[in-house]
């Protein structure tokens, strides 16, 4: 993976992200360029469904009692929104440097469709769910699609006319292996792993909205004990869990990136109390909502 190192290194200057932390679009729809020059401790972070390629540092994530280790060896896997900790190996010298590429379920369903007529597609149980985050090895074919991807972003044209092949290929290369199961999983509409994520992204998105339990398992099409179970199975948390933390990261973004006040941020994502949310975002964060600029905030988008 040495050898990924120059052409990213190449995009630095390309995305003028010359000693910052940086995380930017690319001349290739979803799929961003990120930079960190500095080492984090164990931080909460929320990642959205994608692919993660670490060629330069490394990040370690926790979620339950699970612990991802993705660096040039390994690379994350993400199939529905998540919230979780992690932390970053980076120095101003040796800067943490990689890709975030997004999962297009549009492009997804295509390739499993094709695939099952080709009788190439994952059999899946509704017993047993694939992991929603997986640090999966490289393999020569998955190294090598991503060698041509960033080739292709040192050239506009390039990155314009060979990015979205290479963003499929690379998807295709990893349904085809034996970690393709959660993106399958995530294409069939019926099966419960692609109900549960599809709450999940309403959740993501719908912040501020008063959820209950019975609300989530009607949208999902299942009764509360079943929808329970399944979402503590995908998430590693429960339903009710998961809500607050989305509705704290989106509150410390609000205060962070728009200077929000307080009193404000926790209205926007639905606390009718303050004093609530203040007692919460501590728990969460381990410092006072007043207080989170000097920690800092970190969510891929």
């Amino acid at each position: 993976m040495s050898d990924l190192t120059p052409l990213l290194e190449n995009l630095i200057p390309k995305y003028a992200l010359m000693g910052r932390e940086s995380f930017v679009d690319t001349d290739i729809p979803g799929v961003r360029f990120f930079q960190s020059c500095e080492t984090t401790p164990r931080t909460p972070v929320v990642y959205d469904p994608g692919i993660v390629i670490i060629c330069q540092g490394s990040k370690t994530g926790y979620l339950g009692n699970k612990i991802y280790h993705y660096d040039p060896l390994h690379y994350l896997l993400l199939t529905a929104p998540m919230p979780f900790e992690c932390e970053t190996q980076a120095s101003a010298d040796d800067p943490l440097l990689g890709l975030f590429i997004d999962i297009d379920l549009g492009q997804l369903h295509k390739l499993v469709h094709l695939m099952a007529t080709h009788q190439s597609a994952h059999v899946l149980t509704e017993n047993r769910l694939p992991e929603s985050v997986a640090a999966i090895p490289w393999d020569d074919e998955v190294t090598d699609v991503i060698h041509r991807l960033l080739k292709s972003l040192n050239s506009e044209l390039k990155a314009q006319v060979l990015g979205p092949g290479l963003v499929n290929e690379l998807l295709f290369s990893i349904l085809c292996s034996q970690h393709g199961q959660s993106l399958y999983a995530l294409a069939q509409h019926d099966g419960h792993y692609a109900r549960i994520a599809k709450v999940m992204g309403r959740i993501h998105q719908e912040y501020a909205h008063p959820y209950t339990v019975e609300e989530l398992a009607s949208q999902a099409g299942m009764s509360v004990s079943a929808f329970h179970r399944v979402f503590k199975q995908v998430a590693k948390q429960s339903p009710l869990q998961y809500v607050k933390k989305i509705k704290l990261f989106k509150a410390k973004g609000l205060i962070i990136h728009e200077g929000l006040s307080v009193s404000v941020a926790a209205n926007r994502v639905g606390y009718e109390s303050v004093s609530q949310f203040s007692r919460e975002f501590k728990r969460l964060f381990n410092v006072a909502p007043s207080h989170s600029k000097d920690v800092g905030y970190a969510e891929l988008n």
